[in-house]
């Protein structure tokens, strides 16, 4: 049943906050496997529903350029199971050639697999992360259609968390929330859903356990005298709209100027998403783009190449005999260099190594043997330096980076920008070594902020430092099931032991909040 609560002074059994993918799969999996006779009441308090499904991540509102840093066969296993079905290749081509908008029209004529549906052939494809949200559409609606015969109520409240309390007597949270904010109900017809808005309100919902799937932390803040509400200072990239948002404001001021300078703060992920793009719009104006990318050291994200060969690569100091020798946490980091260099001497890609480490669960073998301190060592030490040597992506925006390279159009400062300040319509960047840079626009993608100085940016994550067991720069420390405090849960990226295999995100936090219901559904049937 999908009716209405009055959740004045009411009490849910489970609270989902944020409904991006781990909303969307605690969702469906709490709906999936409760059987009880009471009815389930669930609440879902996301502060942006234009953003559903996908969450900041794979929404369409944003993920009209993105693409997957991965290819098909990291990713979850049930989109991957999902993506090889003929009529939902049909869904995503009919929707790519109808909102041309999205631009996907030239990635669609490059991937003949894809296009001829040469399903054999798409583990190595790289997808649009748009591919994602119809996936989560389909699953919000098969949720939708189950929820019908099982006693479950739903209801989504378009509000911020703002603050929680524990009630140690009957061990219900009080959650407080925006007052200004819609509550929703949800409708099915024929193969989608609705949101009709009710008008009851409150100030805040009785709980008994929580899911945390806010997602990333925002980025690392830096000494401004700007407003982050500036219109041409992009302080958090992805959330305020990721390429899309940025070409906008790019072709804006060339209608009024000649050349424009864009400054990039961190060189990773988002930097990377914009180039094909800017590549684009390069060759298509007569203006000139200048870009300035700047970060203390200039490693990036690589290009994903397999050699042909990949599959004959034998391994020196990851052999499967010496796996279980591996006792310390900081000596992982190490061999996995010595394979590198050991791979290159005989003449295989770096990639090729990572590629067989994951296929092989190696990281995962080493891991789940470790004593618990060293576990520690890895989850807040070693594990991003691993992440730092092991991130690939797409390989046609490494191409589009290096030809913007190649025509000067995009340039490096190794330096850290330590200020931000305004001069007349123009935003001033000062590095750590003094150096200043004049441009009109900036884009923060320099990464998320820790946890250890998150202030106001994501307010309720305060009340979670002081309920939670222990947290440091890395996120909370969780249990096997992703508990962070007596029934809350955080299976994603602000667990610091969230993913210690380093499988691709998205497959990480499935499979933990897949384990995160599995405990909470338990306790409820």
């Amino acid at each position: 049943m999908l009716n209405h609560i009055n959740f004045i002074n009411m009490k849910y059994n489970i609270l989902l906050i944020g409904f991006g993918v781990i909303g969307t799969e605690a969702l469906s999996k709490i709906v999936e496997s409760y059987n009880g006779k009471k009815t389930l009441k669930i609440a879902i308090v996301d502060k942006n529903i234009n953003n559903i499904p996908g969450g900041i991540a794979y929404s369409k509102s944003n993920s009209k350029f993105g693409f997957f840093n991965n290819p098909l066969r990291l990713s979850n296993p049930e989109f991957i199971k999902w993506i090889k079905i003929k009529k939902n290749i049909i869904k995503i081509k009919s929707f790519i050639i109808k909102n041309k908008d999205f631009n996907l029209v030239n990635w669609l004529n490059k991937n003949k697999d894809f296009k001829n549906f040469r399903i054999s052939k798409f583990n190595e494809i790289y997808l649009p992360r748009l591919t994602y949200s119809l996936f989560l559409e389909e699953k919000i609606i098969n949720t939708l259609q189950k929820v019908k015969k099982k006693n479950i109520s739903i209801n989504l409240i378009s509000s911020e968390l703002l603050d929680l309390k524990i009630n140690k007597i009957n061990n219900e949270y009080n959650c407080l929330i925006k007052k200004n904010y819609d509550d929703f109900k949800f409708s099915l017809t024929h193969n989608s859903f609705k949101l009709k808005k009710i008008t009851k309100k409150s100030s805040f919902i009785l709980t008994e356990n929580i899911i945390v799937g806010n997602g990333l932390l925002p980025p690392k803040r830096i000494k401004q005298e700007i407003s982050t509400n500036n219109k041409n200072y992009i302080w958090d990239f992805y959330s305020e709209g990721g390429t899309h948002n940025l070409l906008k404001k790019i072709k804006k001021e060339l209608l009024f100027k000649n050349s424009i300078k864009i400054l990039f703060i961190g060189n990773k992920a988002g930097l990377l998403e914009t180039m094909p793009e800017i590549e684009i719009l390069s060759k298509k104006i007569k203006k000139k783009l200048k870009i300035i990318c700047f970060a203390p050291n200039l490693l990036s994200l690589e290009r994903a190449e397999l050699s042909l060969k990949y599959k004959d690569y034998k391994f020196k100091f990851f052999k499967k005999n010496k796996l279980k020798k591996i006792n310390k946490a900081k000596t992982i980091y190490l061999l996995l260099n010595k394979e590198f260099e050991y791979a290159k001497h005989m003449q295989f890609h770096k990639y090729d190594v990572w590629t067989l480490i994951l296929k092989k669960k190696i990281l995962n073998k080493i891991y789940s043997s470790l004593s618990k301190t060293e576990k520690k060592i890895y989850n807040d030490e070693v594990f991003s330096k691993i992440r730092n040597i092991t991130r690939y992506t797409y390989p046609s925006t490494i191409d589009s980076k290096n030809n913007l390279e190649k025509i000067k159009t995009l340039s490096y400062v190794t330096d850290k920008v330590v200020q931000l300040k305004m001069l007349n319509k123009y935003i001033i960047v000062t590095t750590s070594n003094g150096l200043k840079v004049k441009g009109d626009i900036v884009v923060n993608v320099s990464g998320p902020v820790s946890l250890t100085k998150v202030t106001n940016e994501v307010v309720f994550l305060n009340s979670l430092k002081k309920m939670s067991n222990e947290y440091g720069e890395r996120g909370f420390l969780a249990d096997n099931n992703f508990s962070i405090a007596k029934k809350i849960y955080a299976p994603g990226v602000i667990s610091s032991n969230f993913n210690p295999n380093r499988f691709t995100i998205i497959k990480a936090i499935t499979f933990n909040t897949h384990k995160s219901v599995k405990k909470i559904v338990k306790t409820l049937n």
